[in-house]
C-alpha cells in the first residue's frame, strides 16, 4: 500500500486544463492501493483561486484526503489559521521563493508557530537554496514544529558525475533541518530535479536519493507523487519505482507508514 504525501487536486484541472484531477486520481487509488493522500492546496496563481475551499469540500466525501491549506506568507495570522481549522485542514502549505516572503516569516510572532504546534498541524513547504536557512531560526525557537520539506528541498542536480562530498554540500541546509525531530523530507518531485541531460537523468539523481536514504532516518522520509504535475513527464508508477533498491522495511516506512503515523 501507499500513502501519498504530495498531490494537487484542482476543480478545473492544473492550469485550467479542464481535466478532472479527482477523476484521474481515483483509479490510481484502486490500482496502487493508496490509503491516504496529503492534498497540497495551491492558490499562487489566478487560475488556482479557490483551491482551499475546493479541497476542503472534497474531504467531506473522500476519507482518504488530508487537506493542507495554501497560505501566502503575508496571510499567516491567528485569525486565518482558526478559520482554516474550522474547515477541516490538517496543516498549511507555504511556497517560499522570494526574499520578501522570507523576511515576512522571520518577523512572524512565535504565538502563530505555537498555535500550529498545539493543533498538531503540518507545515508543507516548497522552497530552495538559502531560503531553507530561515527554518533553522524558526525551529530553534519552536523545535516541535512539524515541517515537511517538499521535493528533497528542490536541490540542483548537475549533469556531470558528482562526488559524495558534493552531494553532502548540496544538502547541508536540509541536513541541518533534519536534526530536528519533527522535520520530514519528501522524496517527491523527482521529475523536476532531473538535469537537462535526460538520457542520464536517473543516473544523476540516484546518488542523491541513495545518500538521503543512507544518511537520514528512514522514519522521517516520506514519498510523494506530485500528482498531476509529474504525469506530464513520467507514469505514476515511475514516481516510486526508482526507490525499489531500498531494503523492504525502510521502503514500507517511506511509501506508507511514516505518513500514516504522522497524520494520526
Amino acid at each position: 500500500m501507499l500513502a501519498d504525501s504530495h498531490i494537487h487536486l484542482f476543480e478545473n484541472g492544473y492550469q485550467d486544463s479542464g481535466k478532472n484531477t479527482l477523476e484521474t486520481y481515483l483509479p490510481l487509488i484502486k490500482e496502487f492501493s493508496i490509503s491516504r493522500a496529503l492534498v497540497i492546496g495551491y492558490e499562487g496563481e489566478p487560475w488556482a483561486s479557490g483551491n482551499n475551499a475546493y479541497i476542503a469540500n472534497l474531504k467531506k466525501s473522500n476519507s482518504w484526503i488530508s487537506p493542507v491549506a495554501f497560505l501566502k506568507a503575508s496571510d499567516l495570522s491567528l485569525e486565518n489559521l482558526e478559520s482554516l481549522a474550522d474547515q477541516g485542514f490538517v496543516g498549511i502549505s507555504l511556497y517560499l521563493f522570494s526574499n520578501e516572503d522570507v523576511g515576512i516569516l522571520q518577523n512572524i510572532d512565535d504565538g502563530i508557530w505555537q498555535l500550529l504546534v498545539d493543533k498538531k498541524w503540518l507545515i508543507s513547504v516548497n522552497s530552495k537554496g538559502d531560503h531553507w536557512l530561515l527554518w533553522m531560526e524558526i525551529l530553534k525557537r519552536n523545535p516541535t514544529l512539524t515541517l515537511l520539506i517538499s521535493h528533497i528541498g528542490l536541490i540542483t542536480i548537475p549533469t556531470k558525475s558528482t562526488s559524495e562530498d558534493e552531494i553532502a554540500n548540496s544538502l547541508t541546509a536540509i541536513a541541518s533541518l533534519m536534526n530536528f525531530s519533527n522535520v520530514y523530507l519528501k522524496l517527491s518531485g523527482f521529475y523536476a530535479l532531473e538535469p537537462s541531460d535526460s538520457v542520464h537523468a536517473d543516473q544523476r539523481l540516484e546518488p542523491y536519493i541513495r545518500y538521503v536514504v543512507e544518511k537520514f532516518s528512514s522514519d522521517r522520509l516520506i514519498w510523494g507523487s506530485d500528482f498531476p504535475l509529474s504525469l506530464d513527464k513520467v507514469s505514476f508508477r515511475q514516481t516510486f519505482e526508482n526507490l525499489n533498491y531500498i531494503e523492504p522495511l525502510k521502503l514500507e516506512n517511506i511509501l506508507e507508514d511514516n505518513l500514516q503515523r504522522l497524520l494520526r
